[in-house]
């Protein structure tokens, strides 16, 4: 199986076809693509028989995991505990696991690894890499499945090189009777990977893969309010904690819901954007505007070029965040705002964001829409207009630059639902949103939210 994205955790999903294929190459009813090589394991065919050494051979009495390890790599360290888990849980299905130590390993170091993590499965140091060496290991961690075979042989069930955080589910699927049976919890997106590649890599593009980083790059990954919309599962069992950061993000448990609809419940995906895209931390959040944001096989279509160019983006911090831009309503200009916010108005006046323009019009840019975007306010929400008539170059950087179209608001009197208030109990991610999408790092390096929120804020009522 080759997936165009390196980072397998990050990559999962495919589905396979019944119907004609949307231009995305994907229809309902699909099965996916990556479930039929899960479900049956490897071609058996094109798989050598083992030969280990007698003496570590006698202990292969039934099918068996072989855990390849070295106790001083950092990604032994990272799948540590989940094998000490999977070994658990094996033992119901009648496969014993075994540890193989890399020859360079320390007794100490053996003993210690197996402390930390809970290994209670024997583990024998491979002094002389005879069992590394028949068993073709050329990383640690790796792992595979194996049953006794003639003539003293071992047959090989399947191989996971290298062993990789989530794998446990592939191994318990190859040894489970019913591989349905083993679903249940939280898994983490690790485990949908090998299944549903197509709809991974589409998961890749969108903002919910990077929601941890947007914490974890603003000291936020501490602040309980924050952490709980930025992870999978948190506050419910089995969930997101301290000891299980394959769920930070927002993954495909997130709004599928514990294993998915694998353990025959199934979650309607929508019912969970409501829990996080609330009043208090989204845009007039809709799910017409949303939905399609999220489109599972949006990487179809796409080369390898443009796929690494827009995760790239994505991981940077510097891809379109469509879900935080304003209705598509008329604006109505900042001396619609002023009878009722005088106060406002008097600050705004005289602040940089008024006088925007004027610093294009010093560089001779004012003629420049790809400048004037961020200089002046829209006459209209939605889409950014490609001609200077789309926009209020008179007032520059108006109030509905960053408060959102106030037609409705004029034409109600006022209200808090139909304006973007931005006050102070509004969360610093909507205002950094607003902010950024003009304050960008290319355009404006130097700028800082902290810094720069109180010369723009004022009171209002």
């Amino acid at each position: 199986m080759t997936f165009r994205w390196p980072t397998l955790f990050l990559l999962a999903a495919t589905v396979a076809f019944a119907e004609p294929a949307d231009p995305r190459g994907w229809s309902p009813g699909q099965k996916a693509a990556g479930a039929a090589r899960i479900l049956a394991g490897p071609d058996r065919e094109g798989l050598p028989e083992l030969e280990l050494p007698k003496a570590f051979a006698k202990q292969i009495t039934g099918r068996t995991l072989l855990f390849y390890f070295s106790p001083t790599c950092p990604h032994c360290m990272k799948v540590g505990k989940e094998v000490g888990d999977l070994a658990r849980a094996l033992k119901p299905a009648g496969v014993e696991v075994i540890g193989v130590a890399t020859g360079s390993s320390l007794p100490a170091d053996v003993q210690a690894f197996r402390a930390e993590y809970g290994l209670d499965f024997p583990v024998e140091i491979d002094e002389k890499g005879e069992i590394g060496s028949a068993i073709g290991a050329r990383s640690t961690p790796s792992a595979l499945l194996v049953e006794p075979g003639e003539k003293g042989k071992q047959r090989i069930v399947d191989v996971w090189y290298p062993y990789q955080p989530g794998y446990d589910i592939y191994v318990r699927i190859r040894a489970a009777k019913d591989p349905w049976s083993v679903f249940g919890g939280y898994l983490g997106n690790g485990s949908c990977v090998g299944c549903h590649q197509q709809e991974s890599e589409g998961w890749a593009l969108t903002h919910h893969s990077v929601a941890w980083r947007t914490l974890t790059t603003r000291g936020k990954d501490t602040d309980p309010e924050c952490v709980s919309c930025h992870v999978t599962g948190a506050g419910k069992a089995g969930g997101w904690s301290a000891d299980r950061p394959d769920l930070t993000g927002v993954g495909c448990e997130a709004c599928h819901g514990p294993s998915g609809p694998h353990d025959g419940v199934r979650d309607e995906p929508k019912d969970a954007c409501a829990t996080c895209h609330d009043a208090k931390h989204s845009i007039r959040f809709s799910l017409e505007r949303a939905v399609p944001l999220i489109d599972h096989y949006a990487a179809n279509a796409m080369d390898d070029e443009t796929f690494r160019a827009r995760r790239m983006a994505v991981v940077e911090g510097q891809a379109d965040r469509s879900l935080v831009a304003f209705p598509t309503e008329p604006t109505v200009g900042a001396e619609a705002c002023k009878s009722c916010h005088e106060a406002e108005y008097a600050q705004w006046a005289g602040s940089p964001h008024h006088h925007a323009m004027q610093t294009l019009r010093d560089a001779q840019k004012e003629g420049q829409v790809d400048c004037v975007r961020c200089h002046a306010t829209p006459t209209r929400g939605g889409p950014t207009p490609t001609e200077l008539s789309g926009f209020r170059v008179a007032e520059a950087v108006g109030c509905e630059a960053c408060h959102g179209p106030g037609q409705a608001h004029v034409e109600a009197k006022g209200g808090t639902e139909n304006i973007e208030k931005l006050g102070d109990d509004c969360p610093v991610c909507v205002i950094e949103a607003v902010c950024t999408s003009c304050h960008t790092s290319e355009q404006d390096p130097d700028w800082n939210l902290e810094k720069a929120l109180p010369k723009a804020g004022h009171g209002a009522r």
